[in-house]
């Protein structure tokens, strides 16, 4: 009899403790308010009845070299990922896969499209200045290579300040 009590008391409890105002204070959670705290929302998150709008089809090539959409991941055939798009969930698997294509047509377009610049036209270096342009260029690789050896055999920041003096004239002289 004494079990059943406790278990209507827990019960008629469990609504008032959801209910309680939560609050941050700091890096800890509590029901009291402290100075500064800040009242979080405890309310449950309502997903949406009618299931997810999209889903992820993924484009796999195969070990062989052949290109496929799937359903899962690709990593589960042991094959690798190209591509993942983002399709409608509620249409056929065909439909899925077009759109999957057209997606990916239309990125491989705007990346393939030029770049449209509105600048003026730089103007072209003077005859003086052609040696001092490629010495320039020229030193601008030789640090690059530097670069890439890594820091065992160089300072990184100075070749990093070396580059960027270099570059700065490059552009003051119109290279």
């Amino acid at each position: 009899m004494a079990f059943r009590f406790v278990l209507a008391a827990a019960a008629c409890a469990l609504p008032l403790a959801a209910s309680a105002e939560v609050y941050r204070c700091g890096k800890t959670y509590t029901d009291e308010p402290c100075k500064g705290a800040k009242v979080i929302d405890t309310s449950p998150i309502i997903s949406d009845p009618s299931g997810p709008r999209t889903k992820e089809i993924y484009l796999c090539r195969a070990p062989q070299g052949g290109l496929y959409w799937t359903a899962e991941h690709c990593a589960q055939r042991g094959w690798t990922i190209e591509r993942i798009q983002r399709v409608p969930a509620n249409v056929s698997w065909n439909d899925q896969v077009e759109a999957g294509r057209h997606q990916k047509a239309q990125a491989e377009a705007a990346a393939a499209a030029p770049i449209q610049s509105h600048a003026l036209p730089a103007p072209q270096p003077s005859q003086a200045n052609n040696g001092t342009c490629s010495a320039l260029e020229e030193r601008v690789r030789m640090l690059d290579s530097m670069g890439r050896a890594g820091s065992r055999y160089y300072d990184l920041d100075w070749v990093r300040r070396e580059r960027k003096d270099a570059r700065d004239q490059q552009h003051r002289l119109r290279c």
